[in-house]
């Protein structure tokens, strides 16, 4: 039965990993937009990474962090799971101590999304207001920015420029807690599939802009960023992805009780503590 259990996941994870095709001259700006969410919706992914964040030119904070997300596309339900560490300064060891920030999050279709938070003073978890405009850790980065996969279905969408390789396409937001009056997403082929690689966002008369770079294949068909900046005024974070890992989904890990217990870890990583 276990391996029966596994075999049915690898195929799941197969299926999942099938690239979309489509073609920018006989597709509606919603087939595109389409395309670039299938492209994120796998079962579960990770990444490694590492987040500046600063104030003008000076850099304010840096925080070390896994992000795992998980997509279920029967509900249309994504879980985003990411902790974060970030160096206490304490003086002469100040790499010795760390701030532990842990955040999950739930979006089911266009309902709100339930936010839970881990609160390491008490090692407990509770359930949080979610704020869609908050910003991620006094970063650039926005709490709904987070939902990124479920986030593509709140906005009504209309070609600006139909280009094969790079078309950009206006997204109108329909759900009531989207943060911004109006998004300008600018897609990039890769493969027969397409990613978002720019977006401007209008939010309260400002403007933000999130730019992802250095996209590569991590598995047959399925394209990830490397790097990404998020720009407005008196500001801006920087993104780096070291490491991407795509799976089957594991529902236990996107949990609160998880939050509670246990630091996210890559795949490999948890393997490899699971073997000893």
């Amino acid at each position: 039965m276990k391996k029966l259990g596994v075999l049915l996941a690898l195929l799941e994870l197969y299926r999942w990993l099938a690239a979309p095709h489509v073609s920018a001259a006989t597709s509606t700006a919603q087939d595109l937009m389409s395309i670039a969410q299938q492209q994120l919706a796998v079962p579960a992914e990770f990444a490694l990474g590492e987040m500046k964040v600063y104030r003008g030119e000076q850099l304010n904070r840096t925080y070390t962090f896994v992000m795992g997300k998980a997509w279920d596309p029967v509900s249309r339900t994504e879980f985003v799971r990411i902790d974060f560490q970030s160096a206490i300064n304490s003086g002469v060891d100040s790499g010795s101590l760390y701030s532990d920030h842990r955040y999950l999050l739930k979006r089911t279709e266009r309902n709100i999304p339930t936010q839970w938070l881990y609160l390491p003073a008490l090692r407990r978890v509770r359930v949080t207001p979610y704020r869609p405009d908050d910003p991620l850790l006094q970063s650039d980065y926005l709490f709904y920015d987070l939902t990124s996969i479920g986030n593509l279905d709140d906005y009504r969408f209309s070609f600006v420029s139909a280009d094969e390789r790079t078309p950009i396409v206006e997204g109108q937001p329909e759900t009531g807690f989207v943060p911004y009056a109006r998004a300008v997403f600018t897609l990039e082929r890769h493969g027969e599939s397409y990613v978002v690689r720019d977006t401007t966002y209008q939010e309260k008369g400002r403007e933000r802009q999130a730019s992802f770079s250095d996209f590569q294949e991590v598995a047959p068909g399925r394209y990830r960023p490397h790097k990404l900046v998020v720009k407005r005024e008196g500001g801006h974070t920087e993104v780096s992805f070291q490491h991407w890992t795509l799976t089957a989904w594991t529902p236990i890990l996107f949990t609160p009780i998880q939050l509670e217990t246990q630091l996210l870890k890559m795949p490999e990583e948890a393997t490899k503590e699971d073997e000893r």
